[in-house]
């Protein structure tokens, strides 16, 4: 099946490679503190018994963090958005959703600011998005007939900053945003010319099946 380009999205990419950092450099702090608790002698810890006591608690908390600064560095690389013949794919980090063009009402480009202004965000959310360096960036806005589920759950995989506040629209911000609006006009516009063909091509049979009963 014919597909275009795989637009990486900027709302988990950018999100998911701040603070990284910190992570990895707590969660080496903490595992390097429980294997100096381990290696160095019981009277180093004199003044403090209970730190041998719970030192496996140490070790639970630093793999956990590790964990989740490895989780953050995957996650980043892994959203995009992409349009076949049939569909537009959103793949976020554990999720993928498809939305059918027949969903679709019309694409027009936007900024996050305009957007994002009336709320549908949490605090955090919405100084990540709407601060100087991110509010005037474009995306794309895809508005839509209806959704193949509830908000709901969608928001619940995908997060708030993959739909307009109104719940109406699919928010694609990505880099190449003028890319990203030619392909969804060219393969919306070709998926309705198949489906007037289609239905085109059902008349003339029936027709043709008349004549033949005459």
């Amino acid at each position: 099946m014919n597909t275009g380009k795989k637009h990486p999205l900027l709302a988990y990419r950018i999100r998911y490679r701040r603070n990284r950092g910190l992570y990895f450099v707590v969660a080496i702090a903490v595992l390097a503190l429980y294997a100096a608790i381990r290696l160095l002698p019981a009277e180093t810890w004199v003044n403090v018994p209970w730190v041998r006591q719970f030192d496996w608690l140490l070790l639970l908390i630093g793999i956990v963090v590790l964990a989740f600064a490895i989780f953050r560095i995957i996650a980043g690389t892994i959203p995009y958005v992409q349009c076949s013949e049939r569909n537009i794919k959103i793949q976020a980090p554990i999720y993928q959703v498809v939305f059918s063009y027949k969903r679709v009402h019309e694409t027009r480009p936007n900024t996050l600011f305009h957007v994002f202004e009336k709320g549908g965000l949490t605090r955090g959310e919405r100084k990540f998005v709407l601060d100087d360096k991110y509010g005037g960036q474009t995306a794309i806005i895809v508005e839509m007939n209806n959704w193949p589920m509830s908000m709901r759950w969608m928001r619940f995989w995908l997060g708030n900053l993959v739909f307009s506040s109104d719940n109406r629209a699919l928010v694609l911000w990505v880099e190449d945003w003028m890319g990203l609006n030619r392909e969804l006009s060219d393969y919306k516009d070709r998926w309705r010319e198949r489906q007037k063909q289609a239905r085109g091509g059902g008349q003339a049979t029936n027709l043709y099946r008349e004549v033949l009963k005459k």
